[in-house]
């Protein structure tokens, strides 16, 4: 009834997504032989097994990323925002979990918050429009067939919101009713224009960004002994995403009904 389509639609031609994703690649690895390595004090002790161990000594292991960050980023302040990008957006257009989220903290503790914010959503937006490409390019099949209810659940969110597919991008970042590594997997198998996909994602990202940079900010103080309340950090933040999630509500559920009404009009 609303005309939905399920297929998979070429949003580019194969040539020039190849060289579009070739061009991707090349330039995150000129960029990580161009920078600065990582070579400060506070640095030896760190490495990718840190970040993947897991360890139980949350607040010793922040710490040490802390005091690498803020040392890397004192030589290297140019520098340190180029590795944090690429970094991020390498992670994102892997699908790599949890990753972002510490990378998304710990911008909030390095960088003054609209710095902060804006590194978040830029790179949460650029590393999805990769991850976006990748799955269409390679992955259109696998999505579908290997995550059915997820796709089904994210072709019937999209379809709640009928022709406002900018409403219905922002609400699917700023939700988790679909993962947001799922939005970017499967978005091109439901018709999901690109600019829509990177702008509407974009403006979705801002309450998380704004939420993962005051954890970054109670990091640090909780880092340097200074006293925080997480009681007020969390309340800010549940406060924060229902207050950005009630007009796109709004507006979904007026979308759904007046689909709900085309519906009963067409069988009567």
């Amino acid at each position: 009834a609303s005309g939905f389509r399920t297929r998979c639609i070429v949003i580019m031609p194969d040539k020039a997504s190849i060289a579009y994703f070739a061009t991707l690649f090349g330039v995150t690895a000129a960029t990580l032989y161009l920078v600065p390595p990582v070579e400060q004090e506070a640095c030896k002790e760190l490495s990718f097994s840190t970040f993947f161990s897991g360890s139980s000594n949350l607040k010793g292991m922040a710490k040490e990323f802390l005091e690498c960050g803020e040392a890397y980023k004192a030589d290297n302040p140019v520098s340190a925002i180029v590795l944090y990008s690429v970094l991020y957006t390498a992670f994102l257009a892997a699908s790599v979990p949890g990753c972002t989220t510490m990378l998304s903290v710990l911008s909030g503790a390095l960088w003054h918050p609209a710095i902060s914010i804006l590194l978040i959503t830029i790179n949460s937006s650029t590393g999805g429009l990769c991850a976006y490409y990748l799955s269409h390019l390679m992955l259109r099949e696998t999505v579908t067939k290997r995550f059915p209810s997820l796709f089904t659940k994210l072709r019937k969110s999209i379809e709640s919101f009928g022709s406002n597919i900018w409403f219905a991008m922002i609400f699917l970042r700023v939700t988790p009713l679909v993962p947001n590594w799922f939005v970017s997997l499967g978005a091109p198998m439901v018709d999901m224009p690109p600019h829509v996909f990177f702008f509407g994602g974009m403006i979705g990202f801002i309450p998380s960004g704004i939420f993962h940079c005051l954890n970054g900010r109670a990091l640090k103080q909780l880092v340097d002994s200074q006293g925080v309340d997480p009681k007020k950090a969390f309340l800010t933040l549940f406060g924060l995403q229902f207050i950005v999630l009630l007009p796109l509500w709004l507006c979904g559920k007026r979308s759904a009904d007046k689909l709900a009404a085309e519906i009963r009009d067409k069988k009567d």
